[in-house]
């Protein structure tokens, strides 16, 4: 029998999934993702993890893991497997072809609910937002024909097994050795699949594609693997072995993939297999490899490993960054989400900001321009480390900008072959975040100025979270960014309270002369530091005013208190020689007359639901009560006055909470009638599992009735569901269970015909 925790979670996986509960790419993906709970909770196992995920329930989890002991306490863990790595046809365990419970065993091992139970221990859920497997869970055991995939853990002589116990047996999950769909772009990639080392080089591949100085053995025109040149590639060499596929787009694909020798997770990139052939892709694909590799910064995301796999893909790795992408940020403060506001203030985004200019500058100073900053290329990490992704569109410019101070440029080959020029009007990056030279086709005008103009848009973004431009198709924001000047942060959303220096910092990131922007990156940065220091920015243009309000800021525990000295005296001085000459008693008089009228129609205004029309009138009230207090403090009137005002204000507070707390039960109640009416009809339509979405739809309705009692919509759907439930009980021969829902039904009151008749079901059983 296995004797630790590892033993145990490998062989319940591999339990679990040869009776089909979950498939091979579902068991892949499980194991790797419980590999990084370890890392963090030791005492995360494969049982709680299958639980977490909804594969099991509680119950049926618990049963299974009890089979499995008794299979392990035997002299053997699991029957042989023959060659296709699969048990013998008379030891396969038995699949039954119904999709119900054909002994007591089965039907107390189905699960009742795809949720995670209460005992699992909630510390363990996981913190990012990376999808899962999305395998449909409801498929039933045969149609499952997926062949297992092998953990990457252990390697026995041609074959690969996951060591299950301590005896040595192995389960014989063979990992995918076709790699074909790597770089094809109408396959998917299965978890599993093997990535295999290369003894190619990449000057052989340049030599091989005809773009170094040698012989061309390859035409442009030519669509085929580098594979035909690797003749000594061996599948054995195991390098990586594949755990999802993250995205994919024009040029390839973006894998995760476990590093088999250093036993991390890493991004892959690989090159499509039809670009192969293609000169300028490939220098492309190579040159963003080199320029990231050589970007050794924090902030610019580092690239490990450069080559070609046994099957001839073209590929790179980058260190995997786990977290969310600026872009997904900025949208979840765009919605209103309280975690990301709570998280993500102006602060913190301004230090993202901070970071993002630090790896700019270092790129700049290296001679290399992005050409395609936007949020969705920036990944804000899970301990808050910021990086710069997606170099494949940049440019190296050399000593165009560069002073004499800088440190040594970026070269790649492609430069080095004078093949760095790119067509002359060819529009390269993304419309909303380039600048207008870009948007303009000047190839030659672009520099480090361009760069600057795309991270004022993501300042522009993050103080507003509204893009400058407002057009509706990529011609029209392409246009706007060569013509319109945009509104100001604050006038694009008039919501968000918007700091006018960073507002005007980000407006000169923005202007169309690149001679008039903020000069160097590290200058934006510095700016940005000096705000939240509340030092004066020097790209920022001040009145003398707002200078000595700056100085204020920095020195307010040295002049605070002289300040509000002399402010007070003053004040009180000049106000009141101001009332006093402007006000005499028949003026007070009126000025009480006309409080009393404003708070007279406070009320109509908020029986109508007009808040903030009453709310006026009171403040209108309250304002000329305080004028007549400025002259007469003992003015009778005007005291009774701001008492009522009070009143009023407090009376105002209670009607606006009832009217929103009013509108906010009406909207969840209509919301749960919805989702129990959406349940109903997918109850009806399954034929098998309908009674699960027919209990949602009771829990449903049942909760719209608590908010509204006299709600007869949500009474006629708990006696639906409770009918539908009563009938499913009739046919799996569950009186007691009918008999509750039958209870269930008569309290509603609905439904007389449909009562008598499940009744008269139920005492003829």
């Amino acid at each position: 029998m296995p004797n630790t925790q590892t033993e145990i979670d490998q062989a319940f996986l591999n339990f679990v999934l040869e009776r089909g509960h979950i498939t091979a790419l579902e068991a892949e993906t499980l194991r790797s993702e419980l590999r990084r709970k370890q890392a963090t909770q030791k005492n995360f196992t494969m049982q709680a993890l299958l639980i977490h995920k909804g594969h099991l329930t509680q119950d049926h989890a618990d049963n299974l893991f009890n089979q499995m002991m008794e299979v392990l306490s035997q002299p053997t863990l699991l029957p042989d497997e023959d060659e296709t790595g699969r048990a013998p046809q008379s030891q396969q365990p038995e699949r039954h072809t119904s999709r119900r419970p054909t002994n007591p065993v089965d039907a107390s091992a189905r699960p009742t609910s795809r949720r995670p139970t209460d005992s699992v221990d909630k510390s363990a859920a996981p913190t990012d937002k990376r999808p899962t497997s999305g395998i449909d869970q409801s498929a039933k055991p045969t149609d499952r024909n997926t062949r297992p995939v092998e953990d990457s853990r252990t390697t026995t002589g041609d074959k690969r097994t996951t060591a299950r116990g301590s005896n040595g047996a192995a389960s014989g999950w063979n990992l995918h050795k076709d790699t074909d769909a790597l770089s094809a772009t109408d396959k998917a990639v299965p978890a599993g699949t093997i990535i295999a080392a290369s003894e190619m080089t990449i000057a052989q591949v340049r030599q091989k594609i005809g773009i170094d100085d040698g012989v061309k053995l390859l035409s442009d025109k030519m669509q085929s693997s580098l594979a035909q040149y690797q003749p000594d590639a061996t599948a054995d060499k195991k390098r990586y072995v594949v755990i999802r596929e993250i995205a994919r787009g024009g040029m390839g694909k973006v894998l995760e993939v476990e590093d088999t020798e250093l036993r991390r997770s890493v991004a892959l990139k690989v090159l499509r297999k039809e670009l192969l052939g293609r000169r300028d892709v490939v220098e492309r694909f190579l040159e963003e490899a080199q320029i990231t590799g050589q970007l050794e910064h924090p902030n610019i995301v580092p690239v490990h490993e450069m080559g070609v796999d046994g099957a001839g893909n073209l590929y790179f790795t980058m260190k995997f960054v786990e977290g969310l992408s600026l872009a997904e940020v900025l949208l979840k403060l765009r919605e209103g989400n309280r975690d990301a506001l709570r998280e993500y203030d102006l602060m913190k985004l301004l230090d993202v900001f901070i970071k993002i200019c630090e790896g700019m500058s270092f790129a700049h100073n290296r001679g290399v321009i992005h050409r395609d900053l936007k949020p969705a290329n920036i990944m804000v990490g899970r301990f808050g480390e910021v990086q710069v992704m997606d170099w494949g569109v940049a440019k190296v410019v050399g000593r165009q900008f560069r002073s004499e101070s800088d440190s040594g440029i970026v070269l790649t080959d492609r430069l080095d072959q004078g093949s760095a020029h790119t067509m002359m009007g060819a529009i390269i990056g993304t419309p909303s975040f380039m600048s207008p030279e870009q948007a303009k086709g000047d190839i030659d005008a672009i520099n480090h100025h361009s760069d600057i103009f795309s991270l004022g848009v993501i300042l522009y973004e993050m103080l507003c979270l509204r893009s400058p431009w407002t057009g509706k198709s990529s011609d029209e924001v392409l246009e706007q960014v060569r013509e319109m000047t945009p509104l100001k942060p604050r006038e694009r959303n008039p919501e968000i309270e918007v700091p006018a220096e960073l507002e005007r910092l980000a407006l000169k990131c923005l202007e169309k002369e690149p001679e008039r922007r903020v000069d160097t990156v590290a200058e934006l940065a510095e700016n940005i530091r000096n705000f939240i220091e509340g030092r004066a920015m020097g790209s920022v243009e001040y009145s003398p005013m707002r200078l000595a309000i700056k100085w204020v800021g920095r020195y307010k525990k040295e002049v605070g208190g002289l300040l509000l000295m002399l402010l007070l005296v003053a004040g009180a001085i000049f106000g009141t020689l101001w009332y006093i000459r402007k006000l005499d008693q028949d003026k007070v008089l009126t000025l009480n007359d006309d409080a009393k009228e404003r708070l007279a129609e406070w009320t109509s205004q908020a029986d109508e639901g007009n808040f903030d029309e009453a709310e006026a009138k009171i403040e209108e009230a309250r304002n000329l009560f305080q004028k007549v207090l400025a002259v007469d403090e003992e003015d009778e009137i005007a005291n009774a006055g701001l008492n009522d005002v009070a009143d009023a204000a407090g009376k105002l507070r209670e009607m606006r909470a009832t009217a929103a707390q009013e509108l906010a039960l009406r909207e969840q109640r209509d919301k749960l009638i919805s989702e129990a009416e959406k349940a109903i009809r997918a109850g009806l339509a399954d034929q098998i599992w309908g009674f699960r979405q027919m209990e949602v739809a009771y829990d449903k309705a049942s909760a719209a009735m608590a908010l509204d009692p006299k709600s007869k919509q949500a009474n006629v759907m708990k006696a639906q569901a409770a009918n539908e439930l009563a009938k499913w009980a009739r046919n799996e021969r569950r009186w007691e269970i009918m008999k509750l829902w039958i209870d269930r039904l008569e309290v509603t009151g609905q439904l007389p015909e449909e009562f008598k008749a499940r009744r008269q079901e139920w005492r003829q059983h």
